[in-house]
């Protein structure tokens, strides 16, 4: 078997007897190497191929301790302004900052789960906000 190739990830024994796997993400700060564990090789070699499956999917990314307002903050500077009406970048930041922000904003990007995105969409449709806004 030979030598695996770059960007493909690696898989070692653990001294506690345990499995890793480790692979790298690429970041707007930089490379970053991220690491899987798991009690056997094959459950961190299917962590690992579906990690690196995400990554090529464009689905990874570092959230750290990034909040869903600092999320929407960024996303609103680096990806919608510039390439939006200046218009609709005012009504996106306006419908983060009233409706998304107070309720999800300071929820880690990294827990924020289907359950929380249901809440707020029941939340704003029992408001009685139009069903566009809420879209």
């Amino acid at each position: 078997m030979g030598k695996r190739g770059n960007g493909e990830g690696t898989i070692s024994r653990r001294e506690n007897g345990g499995w890793m796997g480790q692979y790298v993400v690429h970041t707007a700060e930089g490379s970053k190497r991220k690491t899987i564990y798991g009690k056997t090789r094959k459950e961190v070699a299917g962590k690992l191929a579906k990690a690196i499956s995400d990554r090529e999917g464009g689905l990874a990314f570092d959230a750290g301790n990034l909040t869903v307002g600092e999320y929407l903050d960024r996303w609103l500077k680096d990806s919608v302004q510039g390439s939006v009406w200046e218009s609709t970048t005012r009504r996106y930041e306006e419908l983060t900052r009233l409706h998304i922000k107070p309720t999800l904003g300071r929820l880690k990007l990294g827990k924020l789960a289907p359950g929380h995105v249901r809440g707020l969409y029941g939340e704003k449709l029992d408001a009685d906000l139009s069903a566009r806004t809420v879209n």
